[in-house]
């Protein structure tokens, strides 16, 4: 099964174990710091106690006086370690990053097969024949780029399906290695800035826009329409996104027709997995310097009070007794359509339900995933997601297979069901087809 390669520790999950939750660090960092033999452990690096404070030039040693804390190299040994590559050697970095989505298979669009007029050119525009039609704004997923030849030529395409209407994806990078690296040490806030800023000085999206996000690039459209949305994105496609966080780490996720008592019960190895992701997780500077770390939610109650402390995505979500942002509504009421796409066999996302808003119930989060219209955010409407639901802007869609691993038939069919404007009664059959479908699913 397609979905196995996450639970089995694939290339693409280590580097988001080893980017973002740090759970390398379960060794204690004055055992690398001492052990001899490691001295050429994590890509050639000296041995972190001699490493002279002087000549360090990495972020880390930089913000350590900014949180009052000299020792971010002991605390966050490895996320220092990738933010100094950073700083030395971008384009390096970007490279391993992008091989490692490509073995994954998750470098959207590079294995189809296209027509041979796609062109390889980002925002190919060309004057719609319908009007009336919207723009569409791409967000990409982690360890891909809008520079990638895959999501020129998805962009490309979706035009196409629209009659020639203007596509564009919105890198959070000025090049290809900065729209990569970003994905991973660009919090989502300001990867969200930089969207928006960009947003708003493109001329063809002042009247609004469709929006088609794809894995964590949903994050960014989301965090758009809650903290802008305006100009305003009409209708959101949300391709197998994080939208309700990250539950668990892989090799944890939960089989929920077996027994998972042993593994994850108080001091068992999943337990204890979680416990040092979110230790590393809930931090001011994980926080700051991880895209991913933003969207960790540790599921289990006892993690509640630093998720709502630290989390990006409480905040987004309202959730816990200090978030209570009603903008965060009003912006959400201002799209008129949600569209939702799950992944049946999703290994990259647990629960895959939070791609359609469902979460682990906090009582007994890994035997029971609560359906969106259990859950508090719902019920509570914290943001909004019950108020779309009563106007009935909400879809909800799924395909057979893994993360992003959805079928350019698929795609085809949610882009013109959803996006394309048309001037008959087409349309309204298309969505009242899924409004059948949405009720079944609920």
């Amino acid at each position: 099964m397609r979905c196995q390669r996450s639970l089995r520790g694939s290339p693409y999950m280590a580097i988001l174990l080893l980017v973002t939750l740090c759970l390398t660090e379960v060794i204690n960092a004055s055992d690398i710091v001492h052990d001899k033999n490691n001295e050429n452990v994590m890509n050639g690096s000296n041995n972190l106690r001699h490493r002279d404070e002087e000549a360090r030039k990495g972020i880390c040693s930089q913000r350590g006086r900014d949180y009052g804390d000299e020792e971010l190299y002991k605390t966050h040994p490895v996320l220092c370690q990738m933010l100094d590559r950073l700083e030395e050697d971008m384009d390096g970095l970007a490279q391993e990053l992008t091989e490692f989505a490509r073995n994954a298979g998750l470098l959207v669009g590079e294995s189809w097969t296209f027509p041979s007029h796609n062109n390889h050119q980002l925002n190919n525009y060309r004057s719609p024949k319908n009007q009336n039609q919207l723009p569409v704004v791409f967000a990409h997923g982690m360890g891909d780029s809008c520079f990638n030849s895959g999501m020129i030529h998805i962009g490309n395409h979706t035009s196409s399906l629209l009659n020639n209407v203007y596509v564009t994806c919105i890198p959070t990078g000025n090049t290809q290695s900065e729209d990569t690296t970003n994905g991973y040490f660009l919090n989502m806030d300001a990867s969200v800035d930089v969207f928006a800023d960009k947003v708003a000085k493109d001329p063809h999206l002042q009247k609004g826009f469709h929006a088609v996000g794809l894995s964590q690039g949903n994050n960014i459209i989301r965090g758009y329409i809650a903290r802008y949305n305006t100009p305003t994105v009409h209708t959101f496609l949300s391709i197998n996104g994080v939208n309700a966080g990250e539950g668990t780490v892989p090799g944890c996720f939960p089989d929920m027709t077996q027994n998972n008592e042993k593994y994850f019960q108080l001091g068992g190895i999943c337990d204890m997995l979680l416990e040092q992701a979110s230790r590393r997780a809930y931090t001011e500077f994980a926080q700051e310097h991880s895209f991913q770390a933003n969207y960790w939610r540790d599921p289990r109650r006892k993690e509640q009070e630093n998720y709502f402390k630290y989390s990006q995505l409480a905040r987004w979500n309202n959730e816990g007794p200090n978030n209570n942002n009603a903008t965060l509504n009003e912006n959400y009421a201002k799209t008129e359509r949600f569209v939702w796409v799950k992944a049946t066999e999703d290994g990259m996302v647990w629960p895959k339900e939070g791609e359609q808003w469902g979460c682990p119930d906090p009582d007994n989060p890994f035997e029971n995933i609560l359906p969106m219209n259990e859950t508090e955010w719902y019920q509570k409407d914290l943001f909004g997601l019950k108020t779309a639901q009563e106007a009935g802007k909400n879809y909800f869609e799924q395909f057979v297979g893994d993360h992003l691993q959805f079928s350019m038939e698929d795609f085809d069919r949610w882009i013109t069901t959803y996006l394309m404007e048309t001037n008959g009664n087409d349309k309204h059959i298309r969505i009242e087809e899924q409004e059948e479908a949405t009720t079944k699913l609920l």
